[in-house]
């Protein structure tokens, strides 16, 4: 998996390429952290039944599965927890671009 990194947005000159890679980087994140550690622990649970097991391949490559589609699953999802973290952290951004403008606009006068 490959995570992207965001620089701070500064202002709108930057235009939606900044906010294009701040989305694709929450929802690798949420992809990778939420929906990983979902795949993970379901792996693991003692819930297995005979019919549908993969075998000793499946033990081998299950985590490199879980993997992508972490990563699928992160990337698929429209409205849910990505949309909700990108917004938020969005905002924040808003807000340190403010202090950053007014900080700089107390320091030239």
């Amino acid at each position: 998996m490959q995570l992207t990194t965001v620089n701070t947005l500064s202002d709108s000159t930057q235009g939606s390429g900044q906010h294009d890679k701040l989305r694709e980087a929450t929802r690798q994140l949420v992809g990778s952290v939420f929906y990983g550690t979902l795949l993970k622990n379901m792996r693991a649970s003692s819930l297995r039944g005979e019919i549908g097991h993969g075998g000793r391949g499946e033990e081998v490559f299950g985590a490199q599965l879980d993997g992508v589609l972490a990563e699928r699953a992160g990337m698929a999802t429209r409205g849910g927890l990505a949309d909700h973290l990108y917004k938020h952290l969005e905002h924040q951004q808003k807000l340190i671009n403010q202090l950053r403008q007014a900080k700089e606009a107390s320091a030239v006068r």
